[in-house]
């Protein structure tokens, strides 16, 4: 009841710490809801097999996709006959996947996915019209609006077939004969199975593979659709550790600048006979209060923002097309508990610090800070200076290709090392910033100078928000805008004006693509080498540094000359095409022909840009929505210091009012003190992070071997710096004025 009684009196006060975990909460039931709601599925085309026996999984080296291993011809074979005499089964389907896309008007068509016509029983695709295909024919999508009847060019990877429409079908793709299809995809890494137990498949399939029955289907997912839902997830997991990172930090401040105003009201407590123990379960207990209420407000919130950020990621590209967000209990209780314990967690310190008030406290009449640092706050920012100048060193001596992440690192460490040094650093900067202001009539320019110098530490829990909120746009909007032009302008310099064939609208370059524009490239295909599977190029020209046996698309394995280049493999181009129908070539080099259909050639710039392009447009997009939680928090956090020390200064105002001030003074001198703290907290935050930017330019300049200046994005720091004033001097007008109410 103490503690909920203390809760009424003071809800400026606790509506900051309010409003910062019900953001977290919020964030974190949001992103636990998408991620739930983006887990893999069963994919459509596998639907109706009842049970789905897949080859053997082998890991990658970037760990985004578990490659399966196929099964070659042969093997196939095999373990369809052995899996149809088994008893109880009554039919086995061969799933055969290669790359198709039909020609129209001589534009590819959105659909790339070719399948044998014995797979469509896969996921219960019927046909609309016409007849199943054999050699030579086709059945497509009915939604790609090809008619029975039409001859249409059919691009595979080494070019493409002239093919009859002989029906449609409601499932996605192209359908070609079982015959026909083998051709394309001599490798399988998947049979359905239909009417026998699962644990008789499984003994009959032994070490060949496994088998996969009902939400289990789900490892047969698109190795597209696995790569699109790890991008989202990465951003989901950014979001929810930033949420709950400064979620901690803001709710633990506002605690602890609550108990600093409160000193005289619990020392009177503990005069009156409360100890220790009591005002450290009254902390605690306003914490779990505020903790419930605002993790129930955010997992209310959640239900809303959970839908808007899938429509978000999918426009976005960061998830697949189908995802439908559903609010499930599991993620929002979880948000909630979590909201809970960061709220517990976050005043524990503030109650250890006011169980320490003493009681002859509540006589003092002062409110000038004796200190404007504690003994803590010393030593985190001597550590965050020392490691600032280390990372400093270590980005000057670092060779070009490690100057970029170390300059990244030494600008954070810069960052929390100005937010630090914050209550020392403001004090002579307010001397030498009103100095001119005293030169003025009136007393606005002194009054600042004088609130600023005796209540450093209040100043400055104002201005440490913004001094990260301004170093963390500065810096990642600078470094996207510098990196996107540093790496095309290296490319283009590399290629000195050599034009490339590039696919349009295909995922890649047919062979007779390849060869129509004149150009060379590598031929890209998944390879297996002992349990591990690998990103292949196909190079027709090659230094071979060893001999390696390696399995194919086909499922054949034999020994090959083999260079490694990273964690990817180079072998030679006539063994991959032999070896994958299917491969493709990302680029063509000294493209001097007429591009065929599915190609086009660019200039080197041109190329250079779009190779980087889908990387920057991620870049950018993590930064803005970094920059945007920032904004948000640092809104709250400036606000609930405004409240708090507007309760703190009733005395002053009165003092002002009844000596003469009018409010229109008074709001002028908030106005004025606050312009002052946002205007050093941006200069601070833009300074301690531009010698790591000029570094990173420096060290990108020696990477690309071109001339790379620093982009500031200056739009991104004019926003963000105006929308911290803003909310700055909001909560500032508006505190004061409630102050102003609460007196008269």
């Amino acid at each position: 009841m103490i503690a909920l009684s203390t809760i009424r009196g003071r809800i400026s006060g606790f509506a900051g710490t309010f409003a910062a975990l019900a953001l977290g909460v919020t964030l974190l039931a949001t992103s636990l809801l998408v991620y739930a709601s983006a887990a893999p599925r069963t994919p459509e085309r596998f639907a109706a097999a009842p049970a789905v026996v897949h080859a053997p999984i082998a890991g990658n080296a970037d760990g985004v996709v578990r490659a399966m291993r196929p099964w070659s011809a042969a093997e196939t074979e095999k373990l369809r006959a052995d899996l149809a005499t088994q008893s109880g089964v009554t039919q086995v389907v061969v799933d055969r996947a290669f790359y198709a896309q039909a020609v129209v008007d001589d534009r590819p068509l959105d659909a790339t996915d070719g399948h044998n016509w014995s797979s469509a029983l896969l996921g219960a695709y019927k046909l609309i019209e016409g007849s199943a295909p054999a050699d030579g024919e086709l059945v497509a999508d009915a939604g790609l609006g090809l008619r029975p009847g039409t001859r249409v060019p059919v691009l595979t990877g080494r070019g493409p077939i002239e093919l009859t429409v002989v029906g449609t079908v409601d499932g996605p793709g192209y359908y070609l004969s079982d015959e026909q299809a083998a051709q394309l995809a001599p490798g399988v890494v998947a049979l359905g199975v239909w009417g026998s137990s699962t644990v008789d498949i499984g003994r009959t399939v032994g070490e060949r593979g496994a088998v996969v029955t009902g939400d289990a289907r789900k490892v047969l997912e698109p190795e597209h659709d696995s790569r699109i839902r790890w991008l989202g997830t990465q951003l989901l997991i950014a979001m929810a550790t930033l949420g709950g990172f400064v979620t901690v930090f803001v709710v633990a401040g506002t605690f602890a600048l609550q108990a600093a105003h409160r000193r005289r009201e619990l020392a009177l407590l503990r005069l009156v006979g409360a100890t220790p123990g009591q005002i450290r379960r009254l902390i605690v207990g306003e914490a779990l209060l505020i903790g419930v209420a605002a993790a129930a407000t955010g997992a209310l919130l959640s239900l809303i923002t959970a839908p808007l950020l899938g429509r978000f990621l999918v426009r976005s590209g960061l998830e697949n097309p189908d995802l439908v967000v559903r609010p499930t209990a599991g993620p929002i209780l979880s948000a909630v508990v979590v909201g809970v314990l960061v709220g517990l967690a976050g005043s524990w310190s503030a109650a250890r610090r006011s169980a320490r008030v003493r009681p002859m406290e509540a006589l003092l009449d002062s409110s000038v800070e004796r200190r404007a640092m504690t003994l803590a706050r010393w030593i985190c920012a001597a550590l965050a200076t020392a490691l600032t100048l280390v990372m400093a060193l270590l980005t000057a001596s670092a060779d070009a290709s490690h100057r970029v992440d170390n300059a990244l690192f030494t600008a954070m460490a810069a960052i929390v090392a100005a937010t630090a040094w914050a209550p020392v650093v403001l004090g002579p900067l307010a001397r030498l910033a009103t100095w001119p202001l005293l030169r003025l009539q009136g007393a606005t320019g002194m009054l600042v100078r004088g609130e600023i110098q005796t209540a450093t530490r209040r100043t400055a829990a104002t201005a440490a928000p913004i001094i990260a909120t301004v170093g963390l746009a500065v810096l990642l909007s600078s470094m996207v805008t510098t990196m996107r032009e540093a790496y095309p302008a290296g490319k283009a310099q590399e290629l000195h004006g050599i034009s490339v064939a590039l696919p349009d609208d295909t995922p890649g370059l047919t062979d007779a693509a390849v060869r129509a524009t004149g150009g060379s490239g590598d031929l890209t295909t998944r390879v297996f080498v002992d349990s591990s599977a690998f990103d292949a190029y196909g190079r027709a020209s090659f230094k071979a540094t060893s001999t390696r046996q390696v399995t194919f698309a086909d499922g054949q394995t034999l020994p090959v000359p083999v260079a490694e280049s990273g964690t990817d493999l180079v072998l030679p181009r006539d063994v991959v095409r032999a070896h994958d129908p299917s491969a493709l070539t990302a680029f063509a080099m000294g493209a001097k022909g007429s591009p065929a259909a599915g190609a086009k050639i660019v200039d080197a710039r041109t190329y250079a840009d779009g190779e980087v392009a889908e990387d920057m447009r991620l870049l950018w997009l993590f930064a803005l929505v970094l920059i945007g939680l920032s904004v948000g928090y640092t809104g709250i956090a400036v606000a609930t210091t405004m409240a708090m020390s507007a309760q703190a200064r009733r005395t002053e105002r009165l003092v002002l009012a009844r000596s003469g001030a009018s409010r229109g003074q008074i709001r002028r001198t908030v106005t004025t003190e606050t312009i002052f703290v946002v205007g050093v907290g941006a200069l601070l935050g833009l300074a301690v992070v531009l010698p790591a930017l000029a570094g990173m330019a420096n060290g990108l300049a020696e990477e690309t071997r071109t001339p790379v200046r620093l982009q500031l994005h200056w739009a991104t720091v004019g926003w963000v710096t105006g929308a911290c004033l803003l909310l700055a001097t909001a909560s500032a007008l508006l505190s004061a004025r409630a102050s102003a109410r609460s007196r008269t």
